[in-house]
This record gives C-alpha cells, structure tokens and sequence, in this order.
C-alpha cells in the first residue's frame, strides 16, 4: 500500500507541473481520474516520494498521450532541430516529410524516463513538432556527464533511455545529405534534379523584383543555371526573415520543360525561399555558391546590372549610377545595400537603408578601377547588392584587390581605396551585420 500510495504522488506530481493535457496512466494495475485536478505537491513530499518513481514512457509522462494516439492520422507538419553547443544557439532547421516525421515520432512515443537528472546548462537539443494549425510540441534534451540526455520538463530535468534515431536523424544546415533540391521535400523536384541531363528543360527564364520575366532557350545558359543550384550549399537557416531579409529583393530562376511544366526556384536577398509545406510557410536559406548562378546571362536581360556582361567601362556606370542615386540625383533612390562579406575570418551579412546605405555606396564609388586584368583574384571577398527604387540596381563582386566583370574575369583595383571599404565593411558589420556562421549540431 505504501509503494502505491508512492506512485500516486509522483503521477500527481507530474499531473500538477506538467499538465499539458490529459494525464492517462498506462502502468499496469492503476486507474487515473483524469477529471480530478491533483493537489500542491511539497518539496519535502517530493524528496519522500523520489525512491518510489518507477520507468514511464516519455510522452505519457508529459501528458501528451492524446497526440501519441492520433500523430498517424494527424501527422504534424513540419519538424524542427535546434542545437544549442556550449552555450551558442544554431539556426532551427526544419523537415517536411512525413516519413521523417513520424519516425520522430515514434522515436519519442518510444522513449523512457527513467529519473531525475542534472542536465547541461550549455549542450541541448531541442526538436519542435508544428501542426498544421500552428500549435507546437516542443522538447528539448539537455546532455549528461554520462553520454545520456535528460528531457527538460517544468519538474526539472528526468534522464530518457532510448532516442538514437531521434539524435541521428539528418536536418539542413546540419548535414551534408541535402542539396538544394531535397529542400522542398517534393518528389516532383527531385525527379527533376534527378533526370535533368535525360530529360532537360527546353529553356530558363530569371524573373528580378521588376517583375518582367526574360527567357533564354541557350542549352548552355540552362545547365549552367541548374549546376549552380546543384552546387550551392545550405550555410544557415534564416530564424528572423523579417528582420534580416528584404523580401522585395527578389530573383526567381524559372526552368520549362518541354511539356510546359516549371520548376521555380526563388530567392530573396541570397536566400533560397522554400515553402515544403503551405500550412507551414516558407523557409529562407542562406546559401553559399550563389554567385555562379547570378552571373549565368540570361538572354536579353537588359535590366541586369551591364557588368555582367558588358565591358568595364559599364561597371564603372553602374558604380556610378548607384552613387549618384545616394547623392540625390535622378529619380532614383537607394532602398537598400546588402552585403554579404568574409574578410579577416569573419563571415555574415550587412543590410543597410537611409544615410548609411549612402554613404557606403559613396565609398563603393571612390574605388577607383582600373582598365587592366587581374592575374590574382586571391584575398577576402565581399559581395554589394543596390536595390534601388526605378531601375535594377547593381550586382558588385569584390574579391582581394579586384571587382568582377564576368566569371574569371576581374579588373584590378586601387589598393589603399579597397583596404578603406573592407575596414569599412567590418566596421558596419559590428553595428548592422549578422553573423552567418551556424552551430555544428554533430
């Protein structure tokens, strides 16, 4: 009587603290009255009764046994990892394929608490499951000095056995098993990843924030837009798009086949905008490698900045254009400079409006180019996108001492001028930059 009396105060204690839910027992030999609300458990209660907890499964312990009865029908819409590694919070990365979710599901469904632990304040794991009405479950683990791993509940920490296919299971950002077109977690567009060079699209078009669509049925132009997309990587996943991506910066990259299905691939900034599932919504994923594909010609794309494929003496328009926008003259306006740099090891991005976006474009503008080829493109490279309020503002590729003009073509710049603009650029980044470095959540 004494050990059942025992239980029954941890069941309510759990009932108490953690009540998010219905709390069913499903221990054997034990009833629940799940319309009674349990009463105030004491610390001294609690000390009391701590010899007495027996194993439970994880999810009936955080009452959710309602959702793990119904998660096959009503399978959540997305899944969500985020590792914290000694105190530094990764990016939430997300999947969206049911197989993938369920087996977390399981995974947990199938976990074990088996007793108070002292978790890490510094190394969690914590995985999200979204509904597709927006409520979310949340769990985060915190790590053991043993190797284990405690679920953090509003009790305290309780160490769980079992998880390992929860710990190993792949996530973006995380894992090298994603390329760009496993994002959308679509059979459709892995097909046409998979089938591309046997069944090729008849052309590819790119769409800019102008909204004007130009098209280009060169084969060339469409294998080099599509080994761009295939060999661009995932760096982080973007937590806070409305706070760091300028949505109206937009770049859509249309590939047609011949049976006049498209496959669509947009970006706004330097992030890959995906929407896997629309209950969800989208997903912005800063890449790395994107620069080939800006720089793949689209036929008759006359609003893109001329450099890209005009002569030196239209990058130095271009520069000047976009100065003279931030003086004031013209109808044009700069609406802003984003900039994505790595200089002296530190690697992010910089998004700039107003009298800062100005006179940075100033800056850009006193670097004098010169007429002459650069043999060495080596050193940090920063890359200037200028959205501008008329016209398509220039695309800006530095690299050490030197701007592009075309892929593998570069004019050499003014040394002292280049040095001042990369001071400059980590100067602002120390106000406006955000770091694009992710946590390894290996």
């Amino acid at each position: 009587m004494k050990r059942i009396l025992s239980l029954a105060l941890v069941l309510a204690l759990t009932l108490s603290l953690c009540g998010c839910g219905r709390f069913v027992s499903i221990l054997p030999g034990t009833e629940a009255d799940v319309g009674a609300t349990a009463a105030p458990v004491t610390e001294d209660e609690i000390a009391a009764a701590g010899d007495a907890f027996e194993e439970a499964p994880l999810l009936s312990f955080l009452s959710l046994d309602d959702f793990a009865a119904s998660y096959y029908e009503q399978t959540p819409a997305a899944l969500g990892y985020q590792p914290v590694l000694n105190g530094a919070a990764g990016c939430m990365a997300y999947v969206f394929d049911r197989a993938s979710i369920i087996a977390a599901c399981d995974t947990l469904r199938a976990m074990t608490v088996t007793g108070r632990a002292e978790g890490s304040d510094t190394d969690t794991r914590t995985y999200v499951l979204t509904m597709a009405d927006g409520t979310a479950y949340t769990f985060t683990f915190a790590a053991l000095e043993d190797g284990g791993w405690a679920v953090r509940s509003y009790t305290g920490d309780w160490a769980v056995s079992g998880g390992e296919a929860l710990w190993d299971m792949p996530f973006p950002a995380y894992s090298g098993d994603f390329d760009v077109f496993d994002l959308y977690f679509s059979d459709d567009v892995r097909a046409f990843a998979d089938n591309f060079y046997t069944n090729t699209p008849v052309s590819v078009g790119l769409r800019a924030s102008s909204g004007v669509t130009e098209t280009s049925e060169d084969p060339d132009a469409i294998v080099r837009a599509f080994e761009a997309l295939k060999a661009a990587s995932v760096i982080v996943v973007e937590n806070e798009p409305d706070q760091h991506v300028d949505v109206t910066q937009q770049r859509e990259y249309i590939f047609t086949m011949a049976d006049g299905t498209a496959y669509s691939f947009a970006f706004a900034q330097r992030c890959l905008a995906v929407t896997a599932n629309a209950a969800f919504g989208p997903v912005y994923y800063w890449l790395d490698g994107t620069d080939t594909l800006w720089n793949v010609a689209i036929e008759a794309d006359s609003g893109a900045a001329s450099f890209e494929g005009g002569t030196v003496a239209d990058l130095r328009a271009d520069i000047a254009a976009a100065a003279a926008a931030a003086d004031g003259e013209g109808e044009d306006e700069i609406m802003n400079v984003f900039v994505e740099y790595d200089i002296d090891g530190e690697t992010g991005y910089i998004s700039l409006d107003g009298s800062v976006a100005d006179d940075f474009m100033r800056g850009v503008a006193a670097v004098d180019v010169a007429g002459e080829l650069a043999e060495d493109t080596t050193g940090d490279t920063f890359t200037v996108f200028v959205t501008l309020t008329v016209s398509v503002g220039p695309i800006i590729y530095f690299a050490g001492d030197t701007v592009q003009q075309l892929v593998g073509v570069n004019y050499v710049c003014d040394g002292g001028a280049m040095s001042e603009l990369r001071a400059e650029v980590l100067r602002l980044a120390a106000d406006y930059g955000t770091s694009n470095v992710g946590v390894d959540g290996s």
